[in-house]
């Protein structure tokens, strides 16, 4: 499908495909994507956004065999990306999602101050070759993970998750994650850190999973996961705690 530029503003460019409407509030500073067609996607290219809230509103069709699934021809996986940019006290909502990945973050820099998911038809939020901060996460119904890290820095202050078909925060492919409070509830597994990821934790409170905390090697050109958690509430239907060989996971204090 033909992507055009919708608007530009300090080097941002909008590119949107055939089934999407793009509104843009300047007086609030809020810009409205609207998905009328399944797999109908939206980027948003370079520059700088501050101050902006982003609304995705997925397509209520129901979808099968999407074409352009699980990557368009440009290979991105989101029903909204954005790349190659900087963010400052950012919002994000998205609502309904047709694509690999709700929201996809690629060479993104700065701060989101809220974001929040429902209903994704695969990954919730997924963020590569990053260095992020990101105030407040709430990610639900996502029917592989909710939260997928991946190739950078991210500092996360508070993450709510939960009802998320594999994994609840998944941190992979060297990158490392500093996290304040985490809550996962309703998943196969709560955190996963894998292949030469570092991940440090402060509180985690874990509910209703299969596992609480997995560390593991998955690629041949990566090492295992290391995992820290100062204060853990874990409450699993199988294990609480597995690593493989290559990986360590330490607990501080268990509630």
């Amino acid at each position: 499908l033909p992507f055009k530029p919708v608007k530009k503003c300090s080097d941002t460019k909008i590119f949107y495909s055939n089934g999407i409407e793009v509104k843009y509030d300047s007086v609030k500073n809020v810009l409205g994507i609207n998905q009328n067609v399944p797999g109908a996607r939206a980027f948003i290219l370079g520059g700088e956004l501050r101050d902006t809230t982003i609304n995705f509103n997925g397509s209520k069709e129901e979808f099968k065999n999407l074409s352009n699934y699980p990557i368009d021809l440009r290979g991105l996986t989101g029903c909204l990306s954005l790349i190659n940019m900087s963010l400052k006290n950012i919002i994000i909502n998205s609502n309904r999602s047709s694509c690999e990945d709700s929201v996809n973050l690629i060479n993104v820099t700065g701060n989101i101050q809220n974001i929040n998911i429902q209903k994704s038809y695969m990954d919730g939020l997924d963020v590569d070759f990053s260095k992020l901060e990101i105030n407040q996460a709430n990610i639900t119904d996502s029917k592989n993970d909710c939260l997928d890290l991946s190739f950078g820095e991210y500092k996360l202050e508070k993450i709510n998750l939960s009802n998320c078909g594999d994994k609840g925060l998944s941190v992979g492919e060297k990158s490392f994650v500093q996290l304040g409070d985490i809550k996962v509830k309703n998943s196969n597994f709560g955190i996963a850190s894998k292949d030469s990821s570092i991940t440090k934790i402060n509180n985690a409170f874990l509910e209703n999973l299969i596992t609480c905390v997995t560390a593991y090697n998955k690629k041949q050109e990566f090492y295992g996961g290391f995992l820290e958690i100062k204060n853990i509430n874990c409450k699993s239907y199988n294990e609480k705690v597995t690593a493989d060989a290559y990986s360590k996971i330490i607990i501080e204090n268990e509630l």
